[in-house]
């Protein structure tokens, strides 16, 4: 999707020479450059940073231009094209030690949060001494397994670059519920409800009709230039709602919407047992039909999460 080379710009003029070190920069159907002045073209290294970010800048105004917004303000479309393009090209930036640092430390994160969520009580420190090391702790065989079958599930989505598909989420929740639910990979056949909550799931017979519909509509929007982060949350709550299997609904979905991020360049989504309630609160007002006041906590949420990121990387600085 985005294209950026470096190369000298020579420009003479009234029997002067003076250079720019150029960088282009493409998005989707957009074309721009950026420039900085160089004095002598032995030095470019040193002024590689500041062409970085003011490629990021272009970048962010090309993006959030492109973009169409139904439920944040630009104010807010603009923070958050920043943070994702800075994040983008901090990976291109750092040593591989420091990126491997940083996967590592986001995956585990990601595991002990969304499994934390769903009840488990394997610690952080556990649930990486499991991942890193392979040592189980003395905890339920089941909550082990919740953790390791991620490994494999992350090795599956790390090597599919297609679209989703009900297939593709099928798959996914085989990998995540193996060895904890019998019919796992498959669709409930029968009509579930929760206590305390009046939302009516999707019958057995509709749920792949339904599902497939979502997607479709899903991929349209995007080609339609609606903000990818908007569409994704959207997703991620109508699926929630259509609550497909008979368990491992939540962690499939987090799953599916760390995905589709992914894909468009975003950070994952970290949700664990601090923001458990206001997850779970934001997914309540979607089904009030308050899409936007689910959106903007669910953005206040994911903003918070990106400045500790932010201060991780200037840590490392």
């Amino acid at each position: 999707m985005i294209q950026s080379k470096y190369r000298l710009e020579k420009i003479e003029k009234n029997g002067n020479v003076r250079y720019n070190l150029v960088k282009d920069i493409r998005f989707k159907d957009q074309k721009a450059k950026v420039r900085v002045p160089i004095s002598d073209p032995q030095n470019v290294d040193i002024l590689n940073m500041d062409l970085e970010k003011k490629a990021v800048l272009k970048k962010v105004e090309l993006s959030s231009d492109y973009y169409i917004s139904d439920y944040l303000e630009k104010s807010d479309v603009l923070s958050l094209e920043e943070k994702r393009w800075i994040y983008k090209e901090f990976f291109k930036q750092v040593s591989i030690d420091e990126a491997s640092y940083f996967e590592k430390k986001f995956e585990t994160d990601y595991i002990h949060g969304t499994t934390a969520v769903e009840g488990n009580t394997l610690t952080l420190a556990e649930v990486n001494d499991l991942l890193e090391y392979g040592l189980s702790p003395k905890k339920d065989l089941r909550e082990i397994n919740e953790v390791q079958n991620y490994v494999k599930t992350r090795s599956f989505t790390s090597n599919y670059n297609g679209k989703i598909t009900a297939a593709f989420i099928k798959k996914i929740h085989s990998l995540i519920m193996d060895n904890i639910l019998e019919n796992s990979g498959q669709f409930r056949n029968a009509n579930v409800g929760i206590v305390g909550c009046d939302l009516q799931h999707t019958p057995p017979e509709l749920i792949e009709d339904e599902l497939n519909e979502l997607i479709q509509i899903f991929y349209e929007n995007i080609q339609n230039q609606k903000y990818p982060f908007e569409q994704i949350l959207i997703f991620h709550y109508r699926f929630e709602t259509i609550h497909p299997f008979l368990d491992g609904n939540g962690r499939v979905g987090r799953e599916v919407m760390n995905y589709l991020l992914r894909k468009e360049k975003f950070p994952q989504f970290l949700i664990g047992n601090e923001n458990r309630s206001e997850y779970l609160s934001a997914l309540r007002s979607g089904d009030e039909e308050k899409l936007k006041q689910m959106i903007q906590t669910f953005y206040q949420m994911y903003q918070n999460q990106l400045t500790k990121i932010e201060d991780e990387f200037n840590r490392l600085q």
